[in-house]
Order: C-alpha cells, then structure tokens, then sequence
C-alpha cells in the first residue's frame, strides 16, 4: 500500500475518532473526583512541590504541568479543559504507535484495520476527554511492548526507559518490568551478552523510576508503598481511602486467620477472576465480541504472525491482567484495565486476517472484492461504535449547576465534617478550591500528603470539610463516626449503595433513624435533577435513645 494512502486513512480515521470522542466531552461541567487531583497536583509541581502522594503517582500530573505554567487564569475549569484536550490529543497521536505494533504483526491492509478498531473503541474515546492519566498510560504501554517485539534488541534499552515512564504514570505500571523480562528472555539467545545487556536495561528501568521510590522511602519508610496494598484484603473498597484507615495494614495473611483459607480463595481469587472476565466481556462491546473469540482461538495456531510476537502479546495481556484479579474481587473497576484494549485487538484483528485472506478466498473474491467486504466490516464497526457512543450518559448542565448549589448551600449554612454517600459533594471539590477566585493556583501537596486532595491549604475559608470513613455496619459506622467527629451524613437517592449499602434505608425511611435529624432536602429546595438528603448526628440520641 502506498504511503499517501496510508496517510489519507489515518487522516480519515483520525477525523472520525475525533469527532466520536468531542461527542463524549463537555468542557462546561465539572470534572471527575480524579481530574480534580491531577489539576492540583500539576499545579503543586510548578509551586515547586513534588510530595508523593499515598495512592496515586506523579507522571500524569507532572507531564500536565508545563501546559498549566503557560496558562495564567482564574478559572479553575480552563485547567481542567486543557488536560481534557491533552487526553483528546494524546488518544488521536497513539493511533500510529498501534500502526507501528500492529505491523509486528500485519501487513498495512490489516493494521489500518487495527488502527480502526483502536480509534473506534467507545469506551477508549469516552475516557480520553476526562483529563486523566489513562490515555498517557496506554501510548507509553504500547511503545515498551513495540520496542521489546524488535528483533534487534538494542530496542530492549527503549522498552525498559519506556517502562519507567508507565511506572511514573500509574503505580501498577510495575508489572510491566516483570513483563518485559520475560519476553526479553523468551525472544533473544541467553547468552552473558543478553544478559549483560539485560541488567542494563533493568538499570536503565530503575534509574527512571528511582526519584519517586526515594521519595515513597522518604515519607512512608518503604520505596515500594502504594495504600491500595496495604488495605484492599479487608474485601471492601471504602477501606482504602477512609481516614479511620490510615496507617492500618490488613495483609492477605490476615484475612485467612480471621475466616479462613476457603472463604480467601472464594473472594479474592475466584469473586475477582469472575468479575475480571465479565468485566472484559463488557469491555468487548459492541464489535470486539464478534472478532475476539475467533482471534483467541486462531493465535494459538498464528501461521501468519511470528510465534513469539503471539506469545509476547499473550504474557502482557495475561501477566498485567492476573495482577487485577484480588482488587477486581472488591472493586470490578474496567477503567483499571482499559489498558490491555490495543492487545486484545490485534487478536481481534487475526479474525479479521483469516476471514479476509482466507474465508473470502472459498467463495472466490479477488482481492478487489476482499478489500471492498473489509471495508463494510469496517463501516459495520464504525456504525455500532458510533450508536454506543449515543447510549453514554451526556453531562448534564442542570445538575451540574445543582452540585455546585448544593455545595455553596451546605458550606454557608453547616459547619464541621460531612461524609459523601453517593456522590453528592461533587461540587464542594470545586467551590472549596474557587473561593476566593484564584485561590487553588497557590495550592501544595506536602501540607498534609497523606489527602487526597488538600482543602486546609484554604482552610480560613472552609467550613465543612469532607471526609471518608470505614465501617461495617451502621452501628460501627456511628461509633466510628463518634470517634472522628462527623456531623453530618450526605445521602444520595440512586448511588448511597454504592459503598455504603447499610445506609440505604435511610433515605427512604428517616423515621427509623430517630439519632439522625434531616437538615437539608434537595426535592424541598427546589432542586430538580440532584436528589440528596443531608442529615445531621445525634450521638446524645445514639447512645442514650431514651432520653
């Protein structure tokens, strides 16, 4: 294929992908709980702060930064939109990185073919305009994996630099180093040459790496903390982020001796390896699930593409996955996975291959004919891709005028603690970092690096300060609750029960809960899409309920 051709269909492709994912985006609503760390935090690093935080880390934040020091604005939602359009611009440019790996495996014909599947996926364009480290993550992923397929492997010292960098990007980018060992030993001679050069190139990994493993070691003791590990055996989700949690260390060892080996193997390996399938079940809607099952069964007998580029391709996809299955048994999460999309589609694109060369050949199609039935496949793609996109939930202005409502009525009427169930103090993120105007450009990590998000570096101008806790039950809840000086409870209608499910009844039966007084009802308000209910405690009522 000529290369203005190929440069004409990534053109067109490019156009197309664009214009599904600007469908997915509004740049005039507030942005995702994570979109508002990343701001932050990139706003942290031109103040000169670098503070490792607990549960997420820095490559993302420190990649937006330089885009926020040419930028000198007041308004919070001009950060957020240029990483939003750095999410949209990272997602079109990695179509020619997947050009370049599906090559490895294809002839141009079929890796334009690749090259659709990727731009076309819905649930890839839906997240490349959040403003958040997943399509940073998936360009970098796919660059060590085709630097390591290289058979020279001089290109094995780009795949560990590359490694890295993912590991800067998202903490479990670590299991790339694992990955890439193996494959470097599967496809090249083991010789003291390879592995000379191959010390090097873990070196190479490590050196990238060691500025944030000092800076862990530093502040938490341990180069190789990460909070999501310490915590996600106590099988429930809200653990890992509660501030009754902090500090706490609940081992898998511990789980077992508390309800033993069975009920350990029950959750974590088999709830979380059935929740991790169905979940890439999910993921292969609405066109991957036709091509999938067929690509899978026809790389175990991959004629056409190089054995242990197939073999490769399957150690990234199943290495990188297993490392899911115990957090999956808690929190099916398919964002988390999003990543492993460009490998799975070179398997779907092997059914595409054999039906096209092979399948069209029993009915005796020309290769005019054959090009022309890939071609409709493609279009048949490119229609399902684009009716899903209409089926994602469009941001709503009104309620995201609600939120921010919500938030100014609760941060001018209350003061102390309030506990977000269900996603409804949305908007307190944005008021707390808006008033006064201007105020988050002086924000710092290191003031307290153990939050999420820091409100005390605005603390002369916040009353009600969010916060996350952990319990069992609700009676633990209250207790604990008494201990960390909440006063007030935030109740969604549709989404309490996602972490908080013995907070359910609440909303629709008050009257069972004499120990909690109703302080704030969104539908007496006037509020017309955010139905919430804020309720204050009454611990005197808790614990002496007849007086």
């Amino acid at each position: 294929m000529q290369k203005t051709w190929i440069i004409f269909y990534f053109i067109l492709i490019a156009t197309v992908s664009l214009g599904l994912k600007l469908y997915t985006v509004d740049f005039t609503v507030l942005p995702s709980e994570d979109t508002f760390g990343y701001v932050l935090r990139g706003i942290a690093h031109n103040n000169g702060d670098f503070t490792e935080p607990p549960r997420k880390t820095l490559g993302w934040s420190i990649f937006i930064s330089p885009f926020f020091h040419m930028t000198d604005s007041n308004n919070f939602l001009d950060y957020v939109n240029i990483i939003r359009g750095l999410g949209l611009g990272i997602s079109i440019i990695t179509i020619v990185p997947v050009y370049l790996l599906s090559r490895k495996f294809f002839d141009a014909k079929y890796s334009l073919c690749a090259v659709g599947l990727f731009a076309f996926e819905p649930h890839l364009n839906h997240v490349s305009g959040q403003g958040i480290s997943e399509p940073l993550y998936i360009l970098a992923i796919i660059l060590s994996l085709y630097f390591m397929l290289n058979k020279n492997s001089n290109y094995s010292y780009l795949s560990f630099l590359t490694i890295g960098l993912l590991w800067w990007i998202k903490w479990n980018g670590i299991v790339m180093v694992l990955v890439a060992s193996i494959i470097f030993f599967r496809n090249f001679k083991k010789t003291p040459k390879s592995f000379l050069k191959y010390l090097t190139c873990l070196a190479i990994c490590l050196i990238v790496v060691s500025p944030m493993l000092v800076e862990r070691n530093e502040q938490y003791g341990n180069p190789f903390y990460f909070s999501h590990n310490q915590l996600v055996f106590t099988g429930d989700v809200v653990s890992i982020a509660a501030d009754n949690m902090t500090g706490v260390e609940y081992s898998a060892f511990d789980y077992i001796e508390d309800h033993g080996f069975g009920k350990f193997i029950e959750k974590f390996v088999l709830v979380g390896i059935y929740n991790l399938l169905f979940t890439l079940f999910k993921m292969s809607l609405p066109y991957l699930i036709f091509f999938l099952p067929f690509g899978i069964i026809f790389s175990f007998r991959a004629f056409d593409q190089e054995r242990k580029f197939i073999q490769s391709n399957w150690i990234l996809i199943l290495i990188t996955l297993s490392a899911f299955v115990f957090f999956f048994a808690i929190l099916p999460d398919k964002r988390l996975i999003y990543y492993v999309y460009p490998f799975l589609i070179i398997f779907a694109t092997i059914s595409l291959q054999r039906f096209g060369e092979y399948g069209l050949s029993t009915f005796s199609f020309n290769e005019k004919q054959k090009k022309l039935c890939i071609v409709g496949i493609m279009c048949f793609v490119l229609i399902l891709s684009g009716l899903y996109t209409l089926g994602f939930e469009v941001s709503d202005p009104i309620l995201n005028n609600e939120e921010i409502l919500f938030a100014e009525t609760l941060e001018n009427k209350f003061d102390g603690k309030i506990l977000d169930a269900g996603y409804t103090l949305k908007g307190m993120h944005y008021v707390h970092v808006t008033d006064p105007l201007g105020v988050f450009k002086n924000y710092k990590i290191s003031q307290d690096p153990g939050a999420y998000y820091l409100f005390e570096f605005n603390s002369e101008n916040i009353n009600l300060m969010p916060t996350k806790l952990y319990a069992k039950s609700l009676e633990d809840f209250i207790e604990v609750s008494y201990e960390y000086e909440l006063n007030y409870i935030s109740i969604n209608k549709k989404d309490v029960m996602v972490f908080y499910p013995y907070l359910g009844e609440i909303y629709e039966n008050e009257a069972k809960f004499p120990y909690l007084t109703k302080v704030f009802d969104t539908e007496n308000e006037g509020f017309e899409k955010l139905k919430a209910k804020v309720f204050e405690i009454d611990y005197r009522k808790f614990y002496q309920p007849n007086n």
